[in-house]
């Protein structure tokens, strides 16, 4: 018998992707035919992989933290490899903001987690994960002050198709970061 676990499939994959890019670009109120024509797909292959609705939209949720995820992953690496000066923070943090598909996929899990509740755990994935990464720049508490400030920044960068002004995100670091850089 064979155990190893069976790639996902990619129809299946292609849906939630489809999904996810309509939750991302504001299409609150999904349905199975509009997911199946962005995917396109056959109607029925949407009802054929996903018994609800909600799974699907639960799964396309999902594929959006997993961008988060991987997004916040590089940005780490981005600020472990920089010279850890508050201005290069800044401008990291400036080119995070100022990508679109990145910002505009933690608003879609922030505006789900206040109308489905089971999902929040999802919109605290960069929080808590951009808390820890400065965590290493700074103090907790400072940390977590620029995250607020950065859920902010970015719900402003979706709203708006732009970030916040690079030197505002630079005044942020040196006062949050007087340290970093310093070691």
């Amino acid at each position: 018998m064979n155990t190893a676990p069976r790639e996902p499939n990619p129809r299946r994959q292609q849906i939630v992707a489809a999904a996810a890019d309509l939750l991302r670009n504001g299409e609150g109120k999904l349905t199975h035919r509009r997911v199946a024509e962005h995917a396109g797909v056959p109607l029925g292959s949407t009802t054929y992989y996903f018994a609800s609705l909600d799974d699907l939209v639960a799964d396309a949720f999902a594929h959006l933290a997993a961008e988060v995820e991987t997004d916040l992953a590089e940005t780490a690496q981005l600020i472990e490899d920089s010279d850890r000066t508050p201005e290069a923070i800044a401008g990291l943090l400036h080119g995070y903001l100022s990508d679109q598909q990145q910002v505009r996929a933690e608003a879609a899990l922030y505006a789900a987690a206040l109308v489905r509740p089971e999902l929040a755990h999802l919109s605290r994935l960069w929080f808590d994960g951009i808390v820890e990464v400065l965590s290493g720049l700074t103090d907790r508490d400072s940390a977590r002050l620029m995250a607020v400030f950065l859920d902010g920044a970015c719900m402003h960068a979706a709203i708006n198709d732009t970030p916040l002004e690079l030197r505002l995100l630079e005044d942020l670091s040196r006062t949050l970061m007087p340290e970093a850089g310093q070691s």
